[in-house]
């Protein structure tokens, strides 16, 4: 039933789509209902209207014209194009070969600006594993106008809108890493005027980062948020307060980061995390503490703690010390693949990694059956 009822909704929102490039000539008209906010839902069955059947995944999509200027929105200044950020291209030189080990990279990515009509921005988060992210810094994606522009990426659109996630987040829309249960929200904060750019936006970006269906969701959008760009960056630890942490905390904080317990009192240590700066909605946005925690007998000032509905991530920054020391310290383990090294423990595992040129060590819980 949940799986019938997820259908449904999907299938709701491939027709929330604008039928601006539509074209009710093509043999389609959109209905549009009015929100009470001002908001517009414009519902199109895209394969109906377009007279579209869904190609093979790996069928290509023509690239489109060069972007028509002649009715530019607002004049916003642009970041640098997408194409010359680390998302171009991105799923054709990482593809899905149909096995679990390729469900990423993923991407999430949040519009800061939607007022043109040629061009919008956005910044994006690269997840090369669930507990491995990547910023990408602001970027703009601009496309072409023309009728032929969106029949032809019409298809890919279509796919794009029936991603199935093997897990996720259900409504709530997050970063990541879990996707959420739709690929894009089912409300616009735009009106019928903004239905074409909103969907040249996505057939855009799904040509210039080489998105191909196949993979359970492997790239969404979050929503759309003005004030993203004044967010720290996810690379950037928070601020932290002077204000020592409580015993009770620190010793909380040094078992989830040494995944051997977070205990049922970890909103303790969640609360003195707030005095020192950290919130709950940054995901894995790193903080600094005010004095050292120790795991595994080494010492780090900077953590990441991300609670994602049943999945929980603690992470360690421990710059100064090598992958080694770390694999002995936490008596980690060689993985199959002969390349990275993690250990199972009672509560989680351990993985290990770099970011930003860091060492870290990442404790992962799926609290749905773990302690607390």
């Amino acid at each position: 039933m949940a799986l019938m009822r997820r259908g449904m909704k999907v299938d709701r929102l491939v027709r929330t789509l604008g039928a601006a490039i539509v074209v009710c000539g093509l043999g389609g008209c959109a209905t549009t209902q009015s929100q009470p906010d001002g908001s517009t839902r414009v519902r199109l069955s895209l394969a109906d209207a377009l007279g579209v059947k869904a190609p093979p995944t790996n069928a290509g999509s023509v690239s489109p014209p060069a972007p028509q200027q002649s009715a530019p929105g607002p004049s916003t200044p642009l970041p640098p194009s997408i194409r010359s950020s680390t998302l171009a291209s991105l799923f054709a030189k990482h593809p899905y070969d149909g096995t679990s080990k390729t469900y990423f990279p993923r991407v999430s990515v949040t519009v800061t600006d939607w007022s043109r009509n040629d061009c919008w921005n956005a910044v994006a988060t690269i997840w090369w594993s669930k507990a491995r992210s990547e910023p990408v810094a602001p970027f703009s994606v601009c496309w072409g106008q023309s009728v032929g522009f969106a029949v032809n990426n019409a298809a890919s659109l279509h796919l794009f809108m029936q991603q199935m996630a093997v897990e996720h987040s259900g409504n709530v829309r997050t970063p990541g890493p879990k996707p959420p249960m739709l690929a894009i929200p089912d409300r616009q904060p735009f009106g019928e005027s903004k239905q074409l750019a909103f969907q040249g936006f996505i057939e855009q970006l799904l040509l210039d980062t080489g998105w191909q269906a196949g993979a359970p969701t492997n790239l969404w959008l979050v929503g759309y948020d003005q004030n993203a760009l004044k967010a720290a960056p996810a690379d950037t630890p928070a601020k932290a307060s002077n204000k020592p942490l409580d015993g009770k905390a620190r010793a909380l904080l040094e078992r989830a980061l040494s995944c051997t317990g977070i205990g049922k009192r970890f909103d303790f240590a969640e609360s003195a995390l707030k005095q020192a700066g950290w919130r709950p909605e940054q995901g894995v946005s790193p903080i600094a503490l005010p004095e050292p925690l120790k795991v595994y007998g080494l010492n780090t000032t900077k953590i990441a703690i991300s609670r994602d509905g049943g999945e929980q991530t603690y992470r360690s920054f421990l710059p100064g010390v090598n992958s080694q020391q770390v694999v002995k310290a936490a008596s980690l383990k060689l993985g199959k693949d002969g390349k990275s090294y993690g250990r199972a423990t009672k509560l989680g595992v351990l993985t290990l990694g770099t970011e930003n040129g860091e060492t870290t060590l990442t404790c992962t819980v799926d609290t749905e059956g773990a302690e607390g």
